[in-house]
């Protein structure tokens, strides 16, 4: 088959090349790839110094949906010619963390596209019990999400949103996007995204959301909206970018008992936030981290079909795989891409 193979980490070492088929084990499924989502964060490290899960040589792709290719005999679940998707997390199930049902803070962890071969390829095999059945209201490319959909899902239940609440997201990418779109569903009583890309922030007010443009050059403007706007301030705050300064700046926009969510690693050379300690105790705020999801793909394809999130919301590019480094370059070079899906085997 033809896969995105990286023999080490970094550009010089990857290429689209052809591979042995993966054999599909008695309680695996093989999956033919028709959607594999570029992450940004993730397939970038593949491409420079090597991801933090990363054990090479492998074939990246963790976002991903297809079509049943073939099962092994012990699979009862799912049959040739279903359409799926799966969760790329492989947790160990026997460390300290496992064994307390937390995951995500496996002490061993592995993940498809990391340190198992992935999607970036035509056929993908997978373990039975990771693989879940695409509702048939969903398309391939909105299915490849899930496991970004379920990240974000992650983040809006940690922030308990209260009723009638103000909430801000900072960033409208492609986790800002979502985010945004499920703080929509929730409790909050307005959502509002900020960002400095029009593009980005026209698709989030088609769907009734708030936007603001940033001017990364001047911060005080766009503060000084949302002061008049709330001028209580806001409920909730969940950072979809990575800065340390604008979360510095931003912090002080929380109404009292308010609630900051750290979703994104850093994306800049500063890495480490200041706090007003005083501000903290006056106002009695909240300041949380988020991490991966897991166990969530269910409810996150419930989701999709019931209309309540759409994933395509977030797709501004479609490319195939001989292309992939090209893609990879244009979600980088173009400031107006969001999500982008390669096609491994064509379009359906």
């Amino acid at each position: 088959m033809k896969a995105l193979l990286y023999q080490k980490p970094g550009r010089a070492n990857g290429g689209i090349v052809e591979v042995p088929d993966p054999v599909c084990g008695d309680e695996q499924v093989l999956i033919r790839v028709m959607a594999c989502g570029i992450c940004k964060p993730a397939d970038t490290s593949h491409d420079r110094a090597g991801a933090v899960l990363g054990r090479y040589p492998v074939i990246p792709g963790h976002e991903f949906s297809g079509i049943v290719e073939k099962v092994g005999k012990c699979v009862t679940h799912f049959k040739p010619g279903d359409r799926v998707t799966a969760d790329n997390g492989i947790p160990c199930r026997k460390c300290y963390h496992c064994q307390r049902g937390e995951f995500a803070f496996c002490e061993d962890y592995q993940a498809i596209g990391h340190s198992v071969n992935g999607a970036m390829a035509e056929l993908v095999v997978v373990n039975e019990s990771h693989v879940y059945a695409i509702p048939d209201t969903v398309s391939f490319k909105a299915a490849a999400l899930t496991e970004l959909v379920g990240c974000s899902f992650r983040c809006i239940e940690r922030c308990s949103i209260p009723y009638s609440a103000d909430v801000l997201i900072l960033g409208c990418g492609a986790s800002g996007n979502l985010l945004a779109q499920l703080a929509k569903g929730s409790a909050a009583g307005t959502v509002t995204v900020l960002d400095c890309q029009p593009s980005k922030l026209d698709r989030l007010a088609s769907r009734g959301i708030g936007t603001i443009l940033a001017d990364p050059g001047t911060p005080a403007a766009h503060e000084a909206i949302l002061r008049e706007r709330f001028p209580h301030g806001l409920d909730v705050i969940i950072d979809a970018i990575g800065n340390a300064d604008l979360t510095e700046r931003s912090i002080p926009l929380l109404k009292a008992g308010g609630t900051f969510a750290n979703y994104s690693f850093p994306t800049t050379e500063k890495r480490t936030v200041s706090l007003d300690m005083g501000l903290f105790v006056r106002k009695e705020l909240n300041y949380i981290g988020t991490t991966f999801q897991h166990h969530s793909f269910s409810k996150c394809l419930a989701a999709m079909a019931d209309g309540k999130i759409d994933p395509e919301l977030t797709i501004t590019h479609t490319f195939p795989l001989d292309r992939y480094f090209e893609a990879l370059d244009t979600n980088w070079s173009d400031p107006t891409s969001i999500k982008i899906i390669i096609e491994p085997n064509g379009h359906l």
